[in-house]
């Protein structure tokens, strides 16, 4: 933190008790639930000294270097069970924009993406009424059959349980059967925000808070790392997102298998939350949201995401100066943000290099699992 921002503490300038909220976030020594609440309230000048405090501590975390992957995002098929509010991608099965990817699709995409450099494929689709787990270990051994070492990111928590339910078969052994047949790791999605009283209001036919937690502890013990991820500005409260950011802070530290934390703004327009009304959240909140999350998880959970699917280039820009230090993946297609009504033009590795710069940082390709690969030749 600048000498400037402990004068204005010392001098009482802002709030006092603000201060040593963010001082004490900063060097670690551990702020409670009701401290978190306060800095997600955040106005006016403690604005702007919550983010500094964040890029101090992402500095003292994780230095320097912005990270991104090369990847493809394969959306398998629109058609899903669900019924959640925040969605604008989901299809009935006899809707006439419904589809389903044939094995040839798969093929050609992952072809495709190997061609572009990727080393991620990630794999994401509806909850099919019909698919069972066969359905899913047919699409990782299609992808297997183009490459036997690209890394497969696929299958969220909410398909595994759907799974589960399809065969009637334990969380172990279906993680078992999809790891057999290619499964490198599993994306954080599905959380939304672990608090049941939202799930009821958001995604009420989606599993409970435990159910997914039970399902990334399962992941963890059986060596398949996770992302984690919130996705913010429905219906949630400040303190339902700190608790929400506490049990990933608990996991961790428990099983220690989560990469990255992934910060998703609500995108509204095409949604039905959307056209009752609801908002995406503004920049402001999104920056009150990285920082936070860089203070309460940078120390177990290094690697803080921002999109720049939902937020833009620019947006993702002003995040990296606000505890993010990752830019996701080159994704080459994406289907679920503009379903719900954001305009979203794919960005290279180039894109997401220039911004890492425009941000005076460091920009590196990374794999999957946050192996350096290589320092941009733009910094030359």
């Amino acid at each position: 933190m600048s000498a400037g921002s402990l004068t204005r503490m010392a001098t009482g300038e802002f709030d006092r008790e603000f201060g040593e909220i963010l001082r004490r976030a900063v060097l670690r020594e551990g702020i409670t639930a009701t401290e978190i609440e306060r800095l997600l309230m955040a106005g006016g000048d403690e604005i702007s000294e919550l983010a500094l405090a964040a890029d101090c501590a992402r500095r003292l975390d994780v230095g320097e270097i912005v990270t991104y992957v090369r990847n493809r995002n394969i959306n398998f098929t629109n058609v899903c069970v669900g019924s959640c509010a925040f969605c604008g991608f989901r299809r009935d099965p006899d809707d006439p924009d419904a589809y389903v990817l044939s094995s040839t699709q798969i093929r050609s995409k992952v072809a495709e993406a190997l061609r572009a450099g990727a080393t991620e494929i990630c794999l994401q689709g509806g909850l099919h009424p019909d698919f069972g787990l066969d359905d899913y270990l047919r699409i990782l051994k299609t992808v297997r059959s183009v490459s036997e070492t690209v890394h497969i990111h696929a299958f969220s928590p909410a398909e595994i349980d759907h799974i589960c339910r399809q065969e009637g078969m334990d969380v172990h052994e279906v993680l078992l059967a999809l790891r057999e047949s290619g499964l490198d790791s599993v994306p954080g999605t599905a959380a939304e925000v672990l608090s049941d009283r939202v799930r009821e209001i958001i995604c009420p036919r989606k599993m409970k808070t435990l159910r997914w937690v039970e399902i990334f502890k399962a992941c963890h013990s059986l060596g398949l790392p996770t992302s984690s991820t919130i996705m913010y500005g429905t219906v949630e409260t400040p303190a339902e997102r700190a608790e929400h950011m506490l049990l990933l802070r608990e996991i961790q530290l428990e099983t220690g298998g989560f990469t990255e934390f992934v910060l998703l703004p609500f995108v509204s327009p095409k949604t039905p939350l959307g056209k009752m009304g609801a908002k995406s959240p503004d920049l402001i909140d999104s920056l009150r949201m990285h920082a936070v999350a860089r203070l309460v998880l940078g120390d177990v959970i290094k690697n803080i995401q921002t999109s720049w699917v939902k937020l833009g280039l620019e947006g993702a820009r002003v995040m990296l100066m606000a505890g993010a230090n990752d830019l996701g993946g080159t994704l080459m297609e994406e289907n679920i943000t503009r379903a719900a009504g954001r305009a979203v033009e794919c960005a290279s590795a180039e894109e997401l290099e220039r911004i890492a710069l425009k941000a005076g940082r460091v920009p590196a390709e990374r794999t999957t699992t946050y192996r350096l690969l290589k320092i941009s030749n733009l910094c030359g």
